[in-house]
């Protein structure tokens, strides 16, 4: 008898330890429901996130052999680091050549001004002896003339006066000659003169084709274009590699979220509005964010073929706006966040 009583006794409180559990789970289920529902009501939440970096490839602008590489798989570099080298012999060559090249032009340069000089000079000496056979065509002209009028007064021979005119014909001759060889003079320094802006343009010509050889010489220095993280290494010394082939890719420091909003939670977003931020690799995290700004297109819109609800049978999806989120927190708290990496993004109305 006593045996049945324990027995129900435990039954009793058995049910009632049932009930009491079920009770609660009832109560918890009703006030995480109302918490979710309130939750809900007061917050936007997307794990259509992910982590954002500028991934940068660095590409070949020439073809060479590879003759250095100077930095390490996953190494941070700096702005301005050297990355690659490339032999530099061909392009130092080449602009070797161009150098001479202007150094001939230059030469060429001198000569034509000092031609220039020197023709003009010739001019100036020519006009001062115009001066003298202008001279003396005037005195073997008077001269001339006196001995005419001594002639017809029987004062001089015929002799003397034909002596006297073969000098001021002489005298006449030599002024034309003078005169025609200013005038040569002064056409040879026009063409020495008009030379000279010619040999200046050659050696702008040649300037710019030795300043092109130091841009192509430059390039075989590859250098980090900004501060970042370098990918995966393939390159190895000794391997040729053509102008346009991507060599190694570089992770910015800057970082960003992207988080996908369904377009009926636009409504809740403005720009500077601040957010909550947690990352699937860091369970015990959170980061907080400000809204940067918002995508002024679907994601849709910008793939490569985007859809047409004017063709074909119309499916209504709901869309997702991308939103840029710029994290608050120092690089250090960000540091373990990587380009890729899945986010979930909460934000309070």
């Amino acid at each position: 008898m006593v045996k049945i009583k324990n027995e129900t006794k435990r039954n009793k409180t058995f049910h009632i330890l049932i009930t009491i559990i079920a009770c609660a789970l009832v109560a918890s289920g009703v006030i995480l429901g109302i918490w979710f529902y309130v939750f809900n009501r007061n917050h936007e939440e997307t794990n259509d996130a992910q982590v954002e970096q500028y991934v940068t490839p660095i590409m070949s602008r020439i073809t060479g052999y590879v003759q250095e590489v100077r930095f390490n798989e996953n190494q941070f570099v700096h702005k301005g680091d050297t990355l690659v080298v490339i032999d530099n012999r061909e392009y130092q060559s080449k602009l070797n050549v161009a150098l001479a090249d202007v150094q001939n032009a230059k030469q060429n340069n001198v000569v034509a001004q000092k031609n220039a000089v020197t023709t003009a000079s010739a001019t100036a000496i020519n006009e001062s002896q115009l001066e003298g056979a202008k001279s003396n065509l005037w005195k073997t002209k008077l001269e001339y003339e006196r001995y005419k009028a001594l002639v017809k007064d029987e004062a001089a021979t015929s002799q003397q006066l034909e002596k006297v005119k073969a000098d001021y014909e002489s005298a006449q001759a030599h002024f034309e000659e003078m005169k025609n060889r200013i005038h040569s003079a002064t056409l040879s320094t026009s063409v020495a003169e008009a030379n000279v802006p010619t040999t200046q343009t050659n050696i702008a010509s040649k300037q710019a084709v030795a300043d092109n050889a130091a841009l192509f010489l430059s390039y075989t220095i590859i250098t980090a274009p900004y501060d970042g993280w370098v990918g995966k290494r393939t390159l190895q010394p000794g391997q040729l590699v053509k102008e346009g082939q991507s060599l190694l890719s570089i992770v910015s420091k800057e970082k960003w979220i992207t988080a996908n909003f369904k377009e009926t939670q636009l409504q809740y977003l403005t720009v500077g509005q601040e957010v909550e931020i947690k990352a699937d690799a860091l369970s015990d995290k959170t980061f907080v964010g400000t809204i940067a700004s918002l995508s002024p297109a679907s994601g849709a819109r910008f793939s490569l073929l985007p859809p047409d609800n004017a063709t074909g049978n119309f499916v209504k999806i709901e869309q997702r706006i991308p939103v840029r989120i710029q994290l608050k927190d120092n690089d250090k708290l960000t540091d373990f966040l990587r380009a890729g990496m899945n986010i979930t993004v909460i934000a309070a109305h």
